[in-house]
């Protein structure tokens, strides 16, 4: 049976009971961080550690008293090894949820985390020949602000815009903010590459997921991508369109309507995020 880390304790996974007074539950008022993880390790774990950091600043809730970077490491690690995945590539998720009584206002700020694995079958990051087939989703916005930069448990939007694109036969879907700028899609932040080979993609500001891959890849002055505002006339000019996140690596746009797209600099990146990070 797979274990999970609940606190510090390790315990089965069925064993694990929550309260209808969790505050997660009851009103979105937790966090979670996914984690890729290869032979054992946390990829990119710095990253995660300051955004999680971050994310308790932006939310108010107050740290885990064991939380620091070195001891949650181990955790993960730990986690990988009673569950036999530390010979494989693995999906981590850590959430975090106030522990408080109260109504929409808690009466305190205490923090509890849950900790869970999961097995991933492809190890290396893998660009789909096929790409994706896109478009855009118009019926609710991203609100721009730092809560929209963090993965907060309400996650509504993406399941609105999920189940559209399952209804209308789409890969993935486009979310906009207020201003109609393109901000991410519902499976992670999007780049775009004009007709000079420039990177662009948005910035925070306009409500995107301050994801880590999307980090590590600002971070690379191979690439040198710039932030800044998308708007769908940038979309149909550009000449390729790729999604990131830590999980999938990146996945290329081929189709947005009658928009065909390449997938020359998304392969290169692909490639070499496996070569500095899984080979």
């Amino acid at each position: 049976m797979d274990k999970i880390y609940h606190n510090s304790q390790l315990i089965n996974k069925n064993d694990l009971n929550v309260s209808l007074e969790n505050r997660g539950l009851k009103y979105g008022d937790s966090f979670f961080e996914t984690v890729k993880c290869y032979m054992g390790l946390p990829l990119f774990w710095e990253d995660h550690y300051f955004r999680i950091a971050s994310s308790f600043l932006i939310t108010k809730m107050k740290q885990p008293s064991n939380f620091n970077i070195e001891t949650f490491k181990e955790l993960i690690e730990s986690l990988l090894k009673e569950n036999n995945l530390n010979s494989n590539s693995a999906r981590v998720k850590i959430t975090f949820f106030r522990n408080s009584s109260g109504y929409y206002c808690p009466d305190e700020n205490n923090t509890s985390y849950i900790i869970e694995s999961h097995l991933l079958n492809a190890s290396l990051y893998q660009l789909d020949n096929k790409g994706l087939n896109i478009s855009l989703y118009k019926e609710n916005y991203i609100p721009k602000g730092p809560l929209s930069n963090i993965k907060s448990n309400n996650r509504l939007i993406n399941v609105m815009s999920s189940i559209y694109a399952r209804e209308n036969n789409y890969d993935d879907i486009l979310l906009i903010n207020c201003n109609n700028n393109i901000v991410e899609s519902s499976k992670g932040n999007i780049f775009i590459v004009d007709n000079l080979d420039n990177i662009i993609t948005p910035p925070l500001e306009d409500g995107c997921i301050n994801g880590v891959l999307r980090s590590v890849l600002l971070s690379d002055k191979k690439y040198q991508i710039s932030e800044q505002s998308i708007s769908f006339s940038d979309l149909m000019n550009a000449k390729e369109v790729f999604i990131s996140n830590v999980i999938i690596g990146l996945c290329w746009v081929y189709r947005l309507g009658n928009k065909v797209y390449d997938k020359n600099i998304s392969s290169n990146i692909i490639n070499d995020l496996n070569q500095k990070f899984l080979i």
